[in-house]
């Protein structure tokens, strides 16, 4: 009897790993990309190739820290986690058809995203405010700021520095400023608030002992007056006063970039995406929305902290809904807020109680230390060789 021939098997093909795209690549999207593991197909865009530590950029003004520490090569870190890392920005994201694309015309198609996009600068409509005042979002603002800073020092000419913002960013700013500049009787340093006080949202003893830090120097705090108008040399008050200005710079918050409502993520323009508690869109199942770019049913401080817990929890849920479980709400966690003085003070503050040493520099020095080294863990020797440097100085900062 001839041998049965039996029908060639194919080989059995593997499934297709789940494609997750995340747009931003900071402290919550990269914070995802690291907790998703090789199961996933993930692609994390963004058009800068710098992971910036944005808590301590302030400290570039005194030159306390340098570029160089606040900074870490995003392609690297996305590629020891074992995805992708694509530098370029994503101009349109189609949540319906699982794709977007970047500002190249480049198409890339997704199961899940993650969006992590942060804010945009936001000068409130005030005229001339985005051509002549200088922002503080980032390594480059500052580091330029610094620059600035540095050139009107050397000057032998009085000069007249205007901070607009008087929140926890323009106050670190002030700090800084006095740190380096305080014995230079020819700087004069204007902070300018449109609210009541400063750091309006939290005790008023913030606002209190920052006067008494600064009386006696060349310091002028305007409080409960809106500013009007930015020129190339001044800044114009609601009230009618005229700030001489050589170097204006920009702390007024973050606003929702546009991309939000043009993804249909946020319902109207400067809204921030709406989202559930599992940090879910509230209009497309398969988005999540993570950091600043977030709407969450109660109000959060955008802060750094928050943003790292919101990557965990984000890739957490995409992990769930890829296996068909249910997803797990997000309960940020209580942690206090360091508002650094430059070397004269520090406040811990913790609801509406604060708590004012100078001592407390070396928290928030550790925080930093201890979370990069977390990021960016030292398993080879050039990572070794980045945490000594960002280490090196340590004893003469807290000094």
């Amino acid at each position: 009897m001839p041998p049965t021939r039996r029908r060639p098997v194919a080989p059995a093909r593997a499934p297709a790993r789940p494609r997750v795209a995340i747009i931003g690549a900071n402290f919550a999207g990269l914070r995802a990309a690291q907790r998703l593991g090789v199961e996933f197909d993930v692609t994390v865009f963004d058009p800068s190739p710098w992971f910036e530590w944005l808590p301590n950029i302030h400290e570039l003004l005194s030159g306390t820290k340098r570029p160089t520490e606040l900074r870490l090569s995003r392609r690297r870190l996305v590629a020891r986690a074992g995805h992708r890392f694509v530098q370029a920005a994503v101009a349109s994201i189609d949540a319906k058809h699982g794709r977007l694309e970047t500002a190249a015309g480049v198409e890339h198609r997704f199961d899940y995203c993650i969006v992590a996009i942060g804010g945009c600068n936001e000068t409130h409509g005030v005229q001339g405010a985005e051509r002549h005042a200088l922002p503080f979002k980032n390594v480059d603002d500052c580091e330029l700021i610094r620059r600035r800073l540095a050139a009107l020092g050397r000057a032998r000419r009085p000069s007249s520095v205007v901070i607009v913002g008087g929140g926890f960013v323009g106050i670190e700013a002030l700090g800084e400023i006095l740190r380096r500049y305080r014995s230079r009787t020819q700087m004069l340093v204007h902070l300018v608030e449109a609210g009541p006080r400063l750091m309006a949202s939290t005790s008023a003893r913030i606002d209190a002992a920052v006067r008494k830090h600064c009386a006696g120097l060349n310091v002028r705090i305007h409080t409960g007056v809106p500013v009007a108008k930015v020129t190339p040399g001044a800044v114009h008050l609601r009230g009618g006063e005229r700030l001489r200005s050589d170097l204006t710079i920009w702390t007024g918050g973050a606003v929702a970039p546009p991309l939000l409502v043009a993804a249909r993520l946020a319902t109207g323009p400067r809204q921030w995406a709406a989202v559930e508690w599992t940090l879910r869109s509230r209009r497309f199942d398969n988005v999540f929305v993570i950091g600043d770019a977030a709407g969450l049913p109660r109000m959060l401080a955008k802060q750094a902290f928050h943003a790292l817990e919101m990557g965990d929890c984000a890739a957490g849920n995409i992990e769930r809904a890829a296996a068909g479980r249910a997803l797990r709400p997000f309960r940020p966690a209580r942690t206090p807020l360091l508002v650094a003085f430059g070397d004269l003070d520090t406040f811990l503050i913790a609801g509406r109680t604060v708590v004012a040493v100078p001592a407390f520099a070396a928290g928030k020095e550790a925080v930093y230390q201890l979370t990069m080294a977390q990021i960016d863990p030292p398993y080879s020797p050039k990572a070794l060789g980045r945490l000594a440097a960002r280490a090196a100085g340590l004893r003469h900062r807290l000094g």
